[in-house]
């Protein structure tokens, strides 16, 4: 089973530089690489606080094509930078899942914490999103990798 554990924290919010594409789902893994890497080779080169692992937030999904934002956390507010934008996840009470394993098994994830969201009276209070705590590059085995799942929910 990928789910180490469900739990509800507080969370204090979140200075962000993220580049938000539209995608096919297909397209997940290559765009996630493709803007980590320029979003932290910028973060290095202008000496920007980072602040934590690699995320992805989902702000829309469907069928069809999904608006993501691949984020790179920061302890202060950062510029705009060609596709890059300042942006921020917000302080309140969320859902944490943590996810062993790889990545194809993270909808399951998911799905438990939305079943706990629901068994536990909550409303969900915004857009999901997955830290990828493991580096794939120093960890190869995807049994080792580690992603926390967060799902905002209301107070």
């Amino acid at each position: 089973m990928p789910i180490l554990s469900i739990d509800r924290r507080q969370f204090e919010g979140q200075h962000l530089l993220l580049i938000r594409r539209r995608i096919a789902r297909s397209e997940l893994q290559s765009m996630l690489a493709q803007c980590f890497g320029k979003l932290f080779s910028h973060g290095q080169k202008a000496g920007l606080p980072i602040a934590g692992w690699p995320l992805a937030r989902y702000v829309t999904t469907g069928p069809g094509r999904w608006t993501v934002e691949a984020a790179m956390p920061l302890a202060a507010p950062a510029s705009a930078e060609d596709d890059m934008q300042p942006g921020s996840l917000p302080a309140g009470p969320v859902v944490v899942g943590i996810h062993g394993g790889p990545y194809d098994q993270l909808p399951d994830t998911h799905a438990a914490i939305e079943k706990w969201i629901e068994d536990h009276g909550r409303h969900i209070a915004g857009a999901p999103w997955e830290s990828y705590v493991t580096d794939p590059a120093q960890h190869p085995d995807p049994a080792d990798w580690r992603t926390e799942v967060y799902w905002p929910i209301e107070q």
